[in-house]
């Protein structure tokens, strides 16, 4: 997952520019001592000072100090619009809001506390003393941005920051073996733990399952979702769906059917064509799940109640998203077969989310990271021959050459390709993979 690099820090007033490894950082015998050094260099000492990330991206990559509610500790945040000049493997990379569905929300949807956290405007509630909600499944995006931007985030807008801020949509070759189920998790929950809503820290209402219904984790998430001080709060579930079996998934369904269900309570249906809206709503991410891909499901639920057969609870709304073996979020099948290609060759990228960005938005399917440019180049597949799809496709081949140049981005026109699926040859990267023969 994302790494931490060396962190220096210069004084106006100390020619020495003091250094702080990534153990010094993490590990617990020197946490008072980089307590003590973020402490320094907050703003509040009366002390200037420069803070600069010491990873391979290119920038001055400056960080800055945040202090905690409690006032007690401090963090590092990146500063902002910045993220794009860390590398791809740093803690602190992030694509710029402008090229990402961010952009399309209005001022104040999102945005950093004093604090450090993430502050977002959910459309939904996160008590049950909140309204109902309008639907079981998110509404489609609008056609055009609205005027102003779009006033509050949905649930699948929710999934793709939690995904953004935990890095899950950047892949560099040294993850290969490493973005686990457990790993994922990881990091998802510690994501949420920095997001807020009104009030409500979204890191208490989000629980994610496990394989193992027996593991100690599993049955202590369960005491927890179960307990007296969730009775009124509305619950974040997620986990996967199972291999799809058309003898189990094809006639009516009652429940979510999960792949990782331990820790997680019975996710009733809120009606009987609820599974349908989603199916509607998500064909695309249905369709891949019915050809044998991972597809990562998201539920906003009641309150557990619990009962002699154990917890269970009823779903407000559901999400699906489509995600590569790697756990990179995919639009089509066509981008997991380029995602499939990437992974082959060792390639370092990023999915733009589109979070609920208008369809007339237009964002790249993917970038390259490591090419031979200094900014990230973009990726398109054209995956459709429907009249309206041509007149877009042509809108965003304009674009994308008004933008970046004739040779400035890469893309696949799928509707033209053979069964073999061959694809154009990606851009050079700046380090051609070694063949292991002698020169």
């Amino acid at each position: 997952m994302s790494q931490k690099f060396a962190v220096m820090i210069a004084y106006d007033d100390d020619p020495n520019v003091k250094r702080y490894s990534p153990d010094f950082q993490t590990q617990d015998e020197f946490a008072k001592g980089w307590q003590s050094a973020l402490k320094k260099a907050h703003h509040t000492s009366g002390q200037k000072s420069v803070i600069t990330c010491g990873c391979r991206g290119k920038g001055e990559k400056r960080l800055y100090v945040r202090a905690l509610p409690n006032g007690d500790a401090f963090i590092l945040v990146k500063a902002a619009n910045t993220g794009i000049e860390h590398d791809p493997s740093c803690v602190f990379f992030s694509l710029d809001a402008r090229h990402t569905g961010l952009k399309g929300y209005a001022s104040g949807v999102v945005r950093i506390t004093t604090e450090g956290d993430m502050a977002v405007r959910l459309g939904i509630g996160m008590t049950e003393k909140d309204p109902p909600e309008k639907s079981e499944v998110p509404p489609l995006p609008h056609v055009q941005r609205p005027e102003g931007g779009q006033a509050s985030m949905t649930l699948l807008g929710l999934l793709s920051l939690l995904w953004t801020e935990s890095g899950l949509n950047v892949w560099y070759p040294k993850m290969a073996g490493k973005r686990n189920d457990s790993l994922v998790r990881y990091r998802l929950l510690e994501t949420a733990k920095q997001i807020r809503t009104g009030r409500a820290c979204i890191g208490d209402h989000l629980f994610i399952g496990v394989p193992d219904p027996k593991q100690p984790v599993a049955q202590s998430q369960i005491q927890r979702l179960s307990s007296q001080a969730m009775s009124d709060k509305r619950l974040m579930l997620l986990s996967v769906l199972p291999r799809y079996d058309a003898e189990k998934h094809e006639k009516p369904l009652k429940f979510l059917p999960l792949r990782n269900f331990g820790g997680l309570p019975l996710i009733f249906f809120n009606s009987e064509g609820h599974w349908d809206s989603v199916k509607k709503r998500f064909s695309s991410e249905y369709a891949a799940w019915k050809s044998g891909a991972k597809i990562v499901v998201f539920a906003l639920t009641s309150p557990a109640a619990v009962t002699g057969r154990g917890p269970s609870v009823r779903a407000h709304q559901i999400v699906l998203m489509h995600v590569s073996e790697n756990w990179i979020p995919l639009d089509s099948s066509y981008e997991a077969v380029v995602a499939e290609k990437l992974d082959a060759e060792h390639r370092q990228y990023v999915k733009p989310m589109r979070y609920d960005a208008s369809i007339s938005e237009v964002f790249p399917d993917f970038y390259l990271l490591d090419t031979k440019r200094d900014k990230p180049f973009p990726m398109e597949v054209f995956g459709m021959a429907t009249p309206a799809y041509l007149a877009r496709k042509q809108l965003k081949k304009d674009y994308y050459n008004r933008e970046y140049g004739p040779y400035g981005w890469w893309h696949w026109d799928a509707t033209t390709a053979s069964e073999t699926m061959v694809l154009p040859h990606f851009p050079e990267s700046r380090k051609p993979l070694s063949t292991g023969t002698p020169a």
